[in-house]
């Protein structure tokens, strides 16, 4: 007896492993709105396919990360209002590193803008640079005198608050 030799392997489709290839594909390629759109639609139409439904998650996360970074280096604020709002911006997330490029970029249009300086010492000094703050606050105070009653309330200079320099500064003593 001579053994049959086996013939071409069949090939069974799934529809949904093909869904998933296709929206590796993209994501491999950076197309990372297609990719999201692809898994976003496996996990819509493959309900039945657990195993691949936990791996599409995993990789619409991966794209919705990659979106979201892509559009925060995306912008670039050039004028002096957008440089500001976006300092305000980011110091409220507590991007203060991020925080302190804009709002130094914003004060090298308008060197004496109280409130850019003011921000930049509220933002230094959340960021742990208390020279720097007390630089800026001092600058802010000279352009406006309202930012010493304003810093005295302000929790963003409470690392500040015993600082005798900050004390002298935002309490002057009547001469």
């Amino acid at each position: 007896m001579t053994a049959k030799k086996p013939g071409p392997i069949e090939r069974r489709t799934n529809p949904a492993i093909e869904a998933f290839e296709k929206a590796l594909k993209a994501l491999g390629k950076k197309e990372f709105e297609k990719a999201r759109e692809q898994f976003s639609g496996l996990l819509a139409n493959y309900p039945e396919e657990r195993e691949l439904l936990e791996r599409a998650r995993t990789y619409v996360a991966v794209c919705d990360r990659a979106l979201l970074e892509s559009r925060r280096t995306s912008f670039r604020p050039k004028s002096f209002e957008d440089l500001l709002a976006y300092g305000v911006y980011l110091h409220n997330r507590g991007e203060f590193d991020e925080a302190l490029k804009a709002l130094r970029q914003a004060i090298e249009i308008h060197p004496k803008n109280e409130h850019a300086l003011y921000c930049l010492a509220a933002t230094a000094a959340r960021a742990g640079d208390a020279a720097q703050a007390m630089k800026a606050l001092r600058s802010a105070i000279a352009a406006s005198p309202a930012s010493r009653a304003q810093a005295r309330g302000d929790s963003d200079f409470d690392a500040l608050r015993d600082d005798e320099e900050f004390i002298d500064l935002v309490y002057p003593r009547a001469s």
